[in-house]
């Protein structure tokens, strides 16, 4: 995430000068040429990550739900309830099945999202969802959860409602460090694209200071 937080860190941190230059821009063409380059600048940045142009903003929104969507997965197939039977009553498999089919959905979809913006947001999150999904792909295949070559995930039904609970509760429940590592990647994409909306914003002008 480096790329991005350093370009959002070198804008913010030139906010104030542009800001009083371009106050004081009328009728100066110097003034002008320096606030126009900054900000030509600025967009050509941000479209070459792939999270600034005008049409994008359905897409950011698509990735934010993307990502909201996984985070409620998440936090869903982690609950300790899915991997024991309720008082009196006999285990009951299905909920912890559906569970984990549907972080499987929001996870390929979050991928989806991403790929759809293109630049440096798809590409440093793909390799960190790469990054954690090959730190614990043997557990993954275990349970029969593998992935395709576009980072998607596939699911072996078979294989995965004929594993143990123990077993998938290891990659799944809420002490996996699978999970955490996840969640803490989406949850920098969320605060990434709400930095991109507030600049997008009436607030903002496209070199990102105050107006």
């Amino acid at each position: 995430m480096s790329t991005i937080n350093n370009s959002y860190e070198y804008y913010e941190s030139n906010q104030t000068l542009l800001n009083m230059l371009s106050k004081k821009k009328s009728g100066n063409a110097l003034i002008n040429q320096i606030i126009s380059d900054n900000e030509n600048a600025y967009q050509k940045k941000m479209e070459s990550m792939g999270i600034y142009s005008g049409s994008s903003s359905n897409k950011y929104a698509k990735v934010t739900q993307a990502s909201n969507s996984l985070l409620d997965a998440i936090e869903n197939v982690s609950k300790s309830d899915l991997y024991k039977a309720k008082d009196g009553k006999e285990y009951d498999k299905s909920n912890l099945i559906k569970s984990v089919s549907n972080f499987v959905t929001a996870y390929n979809n979050e991928i989806s999202g991403l790929s759809s913006c293109g630049g440096a947001l798809y590409n440093e999150f793909s390799s960190e969802f790469l990054a954690s999904y090959n730190s614990y792909k043997d557990s993954l295949s275990a349970i029969g959860i593998s992935a395709d070559k576009d980072g998607k995930m596939i699911i072996d039904q078979d294989k995965l409602s004929a594993v143990s609970v123990e077993d998938i509760q290891k990659i799944f429940g809420d002490s996996s460090l699978y999970l955490k590592a996840l969640n803490s990647s989406v949850n920098s994409i969320n605060e990434i694209l709400g930095k991109v909306q507030a600049m997008k914003s009436s607030n903002y002008n496209s070199s990102g200071m105050m107006i």
